[in-house]
């Protein structure tokens, strides 16, 4: 059978019977594997970029690096750990001009920079297409306590940062799937360009009592129903995190906002849980904005206005 028959979540299942676990590492499966260094409890991710599945016409050199760090530092914030230390494995087919690999380094460089941490070095290599593989070490802002995937309840509240559908969209226009006009145009290609990590709002999950944490980029939907399958939960979405803009845009155009908030990807959010006894100002304060609740134990259905969503997405080898 062909790995594109199984899918990538099959997958990854299959190859974890190989992973194992040293006893200084939280044995679990999330965004990342958090392990303690003496006194610190530390987060390590890779994540990797290719070029012919991942890099759309009009995204620059320098655009791929940004994406590239963006990932690892969004998965960190997730978890509630600050990057530190990034490290890259660059590899790129020998035509590729010397100015497109130094713009690849100075994005980067530069994101890791924005994000707190440091690019310390990496490796390079020869490919027959662009391959860049970034690892990543963050600091978790508590020596004991991590938000994961697998402590969800009735009556938590269901949160997340920013406003949904903008990367997907600006996707789409990139690909001339879709006509836009200003300024959602610009708007949307510059939030899929240079998308950021919600790294302060990361710091703050374990002080607000985050009881689950993680990182969207895989689709709205995709993420909600994976906490709700996890959990033996269901979850119901109250209000869809979007813009009164992109709204209002949407709306005018005629356009179906459904494809792009639930099911787009790309967006470097957090999606969280929270105990209902949690203030919406708190959460607000802190970047974080209610959508929805779990409702009761069950089948990790996920719904939006009585209607069950499904669990599209983003998924490799399909």
């Amino acid at each position: 059978m062909k790995i594109s028959e199984v899918g990538e979540r099959k997958l990854i299942q299959m190859l974890m019977k190989f992973v194992s676990m040293p006893a200084n590492v939280f044995p679990y499966y999330d965004d990342t594997v958090a392990f303690e260094v003496g006194r610190d409890l530390l987060s390590f991710k890779i994540d990797t970029f290719v070029y012919s599945t991942d890099r759309p016409k009009g995204l620059e050199p320098y655009d791929v690096g940004w994406k590239a760090v963006t990932a690892v530092a969004s998965d960190m914030a997730a978890k509630g750990a600050s990057p530190y230390l990034f490290q890259c494995s660059l590899s790129l087919p020998p035509d590729t001009e010397e100015r497109e690999a130094l713009e690849v380094e100075r994005g980067l460089s530069e994101g890791a920079k924005a994000y707190g941490g440091a690019l310390v070095g990496g490796d390079t290599g020869e490919a027959k297409d662009g391959v860049i593989a970034v690892t990543g070490i963050g600091i978790h802002v508590s020596h004991t306590y991590i938000p994961r995937k697998n402590d969800l309840a009735q009556g938590d509240l269901i949160a997340v940062t920013g406003s949904f559908g903008y990367a997907p969209l600006g996707l789409a226009a990139m690909m001339g799937k879709v006509e836009l006009r200003e300024p959602i145009l610009s708007k949307s290609i510059q939030v899929f360009k240079h998308p950021l990590a919600r790294v302060k709002s990361g710091l703050s999950l374990v002080g607000l009592g985050a009881k689950a944490s993680m990182d969207s980029s895989d689709g709205l939907a995709f993420t909600l129903h994976e906490l709700a399958v996890i959990n033996s939960v269901d979850i119901e979405v109250m209000t869809p995190p979007i813009d009164e803009l992109l709204s209002t845009y949407f709306s005018e155009n005629g356009i179906d906002p459904m494809p792009f908030v639930f099911y787009g990807g790309e967006e470097y959010e957090l999606v969280a849980a929270f105990p209902a006894t949690v203030p919406a100002r708190a959460l607000k304060e802190l970047g974080f904005t209610i959508i929805g609740e779990v409702k009761k134990p069950g089948t990790g259905k996920l719904t939006y206005r009585g209607n069950e969503l499904n669990a599209k997405g983003y998924e490799h080898f399909r």
